[in-house]
């Protein structure tokens, strides 16, 4: 009820000021005065203020300033080589001294060694002869006593006997002698066979050992040469001569 009066009394308000304004000119018609001149009421525009676009800066970023580009115009681009340096070659190291070769090692000194040897054929005889002398005094030379003297299998082993004993033997202090043994003596009493050592090698012959080593040695348990190994051969039977000189 309210709001329906205070309507009516909008429009009532409204419509008296309507009809006061349209009354002024009637009663200056009225009036002796000169003719009004009616001003043409122009509507004004304002012009709407333009929409300028909103820049969205994130929270997250950060505003970079921009900084000044130093001028490298005189730096060397990174693509561009290095002038070549002219580097000194090092020096060539001096070329080895030559020696000389070592000197062979001397060799061995024995107190045994075999002037000459020399096989004789002869039927059913498996026999190593020694002639064994020592040094010379004037004119002669004494028969060497007390060398040992071995007969070696090819491998170094001491040969042995039928009765297992091995086949060393010792020279005498006496020589005998002997006919007929020595194929490069004559057969008659003006060119003895002298001798003052032998072996029977016969046994280790059936066995099959027919290479053997001749060699002398310090004792029968002791099988150090004092002589170099003088190897023969038993192919057939026969006398191998041995003349060995004591130094």
């Amino acid at each position: 009820m309210n709001k329906l009066f205070l309507i009516l009394i909008g429009g009532l308000i409204m419509l008296l000021g309507i009809v006061g304004c349209d009354a002024v000119p009637f009663v200056a018609q009225n009036e002796p005065t000169a003719t009004p001149t009616v001003r043409r009421i122009r509507p004004t525009f304002t012009p709407k203020p333009s929409r300028t676009p909103l820049v969205e800066v994130t929270s997250t970023e950060e505003q970079v300033e921009p900084t000044e580009t130093p001028d490298n115009s005189d730096a060397i681009p990174a693509d561009t080589p290095e002038p070549p340096t002219n580097t000194p070659k090092p020096a060539a190291p001096p070329p080895p001294k030559a020696t000389a070769p070592p000197p062979p090692p001397p060799a061995p000194k024995f107190a045994v060694t075999a002037s000459g040897q020399f096989f004789c054929q002869q039927d059913s005889v498996f026999e190593v002869t020694i002639h064994a002398v020592g040094q010379k005094l004037k004119k002669t030379r004494p028969w060497a006593g007390g060398l040992w003297v071995a007969a070696l299998d090819p491998g170094g082993a001491v040969l042995l006997d039928g009765a297992g004993k091995p086949l060393v033997a010792q020279t005498q202090e006496e020589g005998s002698i002997s006919y007929g043994s020595n194929c490069h003596n004559d057969y008659d009493r003006l060119h003895p066979d002298t001798q003052n050592g032998k072996i029977d090698v016969v046994d280790a012959v059936k066995r099959g050992t027919t290479k053997m080593i001749i060699r002398f040695v310090k004792s029968p348990t002791d099988l150090t040469p004092i002589s170099p190994d003088y190897p023969i051969d038993f192919g057939t039977s026969g006398r191998w001569w041995f003349f060995v000189v004591t130094q």
